[in-house]
């Protein structure tokens, strides 16, 4: 025979549906969707890290070492000529590395969406690298700006993005 459970902030109805956490009852009104299931109203209040997300700390880890792969691979893939949707793709997926690690493997959005960030920056960075060394443009960095051509910049600029999310995905 099933146990007769009510729910804590309305006695007055039956349920079959508990908190996941401290095991009280509750009703359709009452019940809230956690990341690991059921949870009343006081247990769904959780901390970030609680949740699974970054702390503001592992972010700032997260954040810094993404622009120092980021930044850097931009300037090698420029420098080499590289900057073509294969070169962004690894070049997003060592950023998202990167982020990934320094996080403390966390797949908190909000790292995935700065290493994505900062792989977009990257590769912006190779292609001022690539058309600073455009014949008429050195010492002229405006420029070098103008001579950025959309068209070439966009699929290297998805595929980074890309591969820094798609290492989250892993």
């Amino acid at each position: 025979m099933v146990e007769k459970l009510t729910c804590f902030k309305h006695p007055d109805r039956e349920t079959l549906v508990s908190c996941g956490r401290c095991g009280r009852g509750l009703c359709p009104d009452c019940v809230r969707h956690g990341v690991t299931g059921v949870r009343c109203q006081d247990c769904i209040r959780l901390s970030p890290r609680e949740q699974g997300l970054a702390t503001p700390k592992q972010l700032w880890r997260a954040v810094a070492s993404a622009a120092a792969v980021g930044l850097s691979g931009g300037v090698a893939l420029g420098l080499l000529g590289f900057l073509n949707i294969i070169g962004s793709f690894l070049l997003g997926l060592a950023v998202g590395a990167a982020a990934f690690l320094a996080s403390g493997r966390h797949r908190d959005p909000t790292v995935q969406g700065a290493a994505g960030a900062i792989a977009l920056l990257g590769v912006l960075v190779g292609a001022v690298v690539v058309s600073y060394g455009m014949p008429g443009t050195a010492g002229q960095f405006g420029r070098v700006l103008l001579n950025v051509s959309f068209f070439e910049f966009v699929g290297p600029a998805l595929a980074a993005i890309a591969g820094a999310v798609a290492r989250f995905l892993m």
